[in-house]
């Protein structure tokens, strides 16, 4: 449902690990600095460490989920230790916003985590239909409460 594979493999002992080779960017991310959890688009899961919590989560509206075209469900990693995700871009071309009780909204689906106590919607760009048509912009992301969000550079 989240497009990752269902069945993961799972390694316990000491060791080295070598994964299949990879074009993209490794993202090493400390879970605990996002608060209660990080939701992660699609395909940015690689691996993580056993303490970590893996659970489907479904997106809180539906709006969120067909007028954004993002689907219904994401992965949510929560508790203490390190994920590694894969990114097309690397860690220093991404941008990372913190809100505190704030609100973000974002054109396109450039997020590719958030923090899980963030409410995510997709709302109509101008207060009117008329305003978002002729803005040009029409639907965007919105996140609001408190924690981070991590944006790619381009869509």
């Amino acid at each position: 449902m989240t497009g990752e594979a269902g069945i993961k493999p799972e390694y316990q002992g000491e060791g080295v690990v070598m994964t299949e080779p990879t074009y993209k960017y490794l993202l090493p991310v400390d879970v605990s600095e996002w608060g209660s959890g990080i939701v992660l688009e699609d395909g940015m899961f690689l691996a993580c460490s056993e303490r970590l919590e893996r659970k489907v989560v479904s997106r809180k509206s539906l709006s969120s989920a067909v007028a954004g075209n993002e689907g219904l469900f994401n992965l949510c990693l929560r508790g203490s230790g390190v994920a590694i995700l894969e990114s097309r871009y690397p860690k220093e071309e991404l941008i990372e916003i913190t809100l505190e009780n704030d609100e973000l909204k974002i054109d396109g689906s450039m997020a590719v985590a958030w923090s899980a106590d963030l409410q995510f919607t997709v709302e109509r760009a101008g207060k009117t239909l008329v305003g978002s048509a002729a803005s040009g912009e029409g639907l965007v992301n919105v996140f609001r409460g408190t924690g981070k969000v991590l944006m790619a550079p381009v869509a």
